[in-house]
């Protein structure tokens, strides 16, 4: 049987023991690939859809409810638009929007304010119960890295003192998040400037050799950490027929008689997952005669 965090996708959640302090350390390495294998991503962008798929995995494993969060990054720059989505199970989506000449001429290394655009650019995270409102907080795009961003947005919205390191390289991305436990006293001060202190030592491309439970220890050296079960990232998309057939009821019928008109058929293609749905033209007038289910 393998050992915790022997797999490429886990994320392990842990405390420090004795200490007021929490996290989680994912690697991602198959659910990267599949989310973005179905577009031309350029380096810089497939860096930061990676970081923000680590993070919004980790965020995601802290929350206590059933749904969904997604991050989203908007500006005017040459990205302009950015989402990952993960649900409380850890099925996780992506997309992109962006203009190719632009993010080429910017390099690999490219920094998240360049893809951006300075101004208006933001970072939303949404979080979307099953049950319950929907609840969101903007961060504006002022700090230089996804991990700085998200620290922002934890401390601020959430008021949890939270460290982040993040790290994306080939395919493969992992991320560490320690958290002070809400009620947190003074006492636990020192464990916290501890567990800080390690996230500012760590070399973040430290995530990215070997399974969660090993980046841990080395982390923490000399520290006893109680890591919990296993969790499993995965690649999922939620498009369907029916979902597609609802969105082009939602268009109009003068939207799809605009699409046949062009086109002979009606072609939709999920922006997440790349696949293709065709109707033809009864099929795509059928929906508009038939009742909606």
């Amino acid at each position: 049987m393998d050992s915790p965090g022997a797999r490429s996708d886990a994320l392990v959640p842990f405390v420090l023991e004795g200490a007021a302090v929490r996290g989680a350390c994912v690697r991602m390495d198959g659910t990267v690939r599949a989310a973005l294998g179905s577009h031309d991503y350029p380096p810089a962008l497939a860096r930061v859809l990676g970081e923000l798929m680590a993070a919004s995995t980790l965020l995601a494993a802290s929350l206590k409810f059933r749904g969904s969060l997604i991050v989203q990054l908007a500006g005017g720059g040459p990205v302009r638009l950015a989402v990952v989505e993960c649900d409380h199970a850890l099925k996780l989506r992506a997309t992109a929007q962006w203009n190719a000449d632009e993010v080429a001429r910017l390099g690999a290394d490219a920094t998240l304010a360049a893809l951006a655009g300075d101004g208006d650019a933001r970072l939303a995270i949404t979080l979307d119960p099953e049950e319950g409102p929907l609840y969101q907080g903007i961060v504006a795009l002022e700090a230089g890295s996804v991990a700085a961003l998200l620290e922002h947005y934890l401390a601020s919205s959430e008021q949890l003192d939270s460290r982040l390191a993040l790290a994306a390289r080939d395919g493969s991305v992992g991320g560490l998040l320690v958290q002070r436990m809400p009620g947190a006293g003074e006492s636990d001060a020192g464990p916290w400037d501890e567990a800080s202190r390690a996230i500012d030592a760590l070399d973040p491309a430290a995530l990215l050799d070997g399974a969660p439970v090993d980046v841990l220890t080395r982390a923490f050296p000399g520290r006893d950490l109680r890591v919990f079960a296993e969790r499993t990232p995965a690649f999922a998309c939620r498009c369907s027929a029916a979902r597609v057939e609802q969105a082009l009821r939602i268009a109009g019928r003068d939207e799809v008689e605009a699409a046949l008109a062009d086109d002979g058929e009606v072609r939709v293609t999920c922006e997440y997952c790349g696949r293709r749905y065709t109707f033809t033209p009864n099929q795509a007038r059928a929906l508009f005669d038939a009742p909606a289910t």
